[in-house]
């Protein structure tokens, strides 16, 4: 299993990737492309949410104490006054219910290289990514949405080459970890119900969007022609 510090590069290393792409091809500004880099960092650490102990987990809650309640921030804007006293309020209590309930809650129903250490558990946490980047666009979504995907991919890729070993110096051995990342489903049948289900759920409310994305391009396209 690779460690923290090559996690983080990896993350890295995809996120800024990414973030090249979409400030040269994509035409997002800075900012746009310094979160394209932000969320591909996040994504090469996210499968070790199911990390009882250590660094991992305690970045990713911190971060994600932070960053998900700052992206619904303008949706809660609509139903309620923004003020110094509602801003204290509200990321205290986001602070606590994720590190002290959510986090719990994974410690008791998650094992570590479990279904989190693995490729729909990728997808699902894409699927997340571009709804809560979904207000500032298709483009910076999509973008959003694939950073963190091949960031937990990295994750995985490196987790499974540091599942084997060399005997006598020379000879390739693979460890019991080996194929216990990149992997479709976990031992435990109620998790690959949840992922899977989770997945299509979430499909359910993106697949409108993207339908009418597609009939929007289709109508320009019969103009322009």
């Amino acid at each position: 299993m690779a460690d923290f510090n090559t996690h983080l590069l990896g993350g890295v290393l995809v996120g800024g990737a990414f973030s090249t792409i979409a400030f040269i091809s994509m035409d997002l500004n800075f900012i746009q492309s310094y979160a394209v880099f932000t969320m591909g960092v996040l994504g090469g650490l996210l499968p070790d949410l199911d990390s009882d102990t250590g660094k991992p987990l305690e970045i990713i809650s911190a971060a994600v104490s932070i960053l998900v309640p700052a992206l619904l921030l303008s949706n809660i804007a609509k139903q309620y006054t923004i003020s110094p006293e509602f801003l204290i309020s509200y990321f205290t209590i986001c602070y606590f219910i994720t590190n002290y309930v959510f986090c719990e809650l994974l410690k008791r129903i998650t094992i570590h290289r479990g279904i989190m250490h693995s490729i729909p558990f990728s997808f699902l946490a894409a699927q997340i990514a571009y709804l809560l980047f979904k207000p500032s666009g298709l483009t910076l979504a999509t973008m959003i949405s694939c950073v963190v995907f091949f960031g937990c991919l990295m994750h995985l890729i490196l987790d499974e080459f540091h599942s084997f070993y060399l005997k006598f110096g020379f000879i390739p051995m693979l460890k019991r970890s080996s194929g216990t990342a990149l992997k479709l489903f976990s031992n435990n049948l109620l998790a690959n119900v949840v992922i899977y289900g989770s997945i299509f759920g979430v499909m359910l409310l993106i697949a409108p969007e993207l339908r009418l994305f597609i009939w929007q391009q289709d109508i320009m396209k019969l103009f322009i022609n």
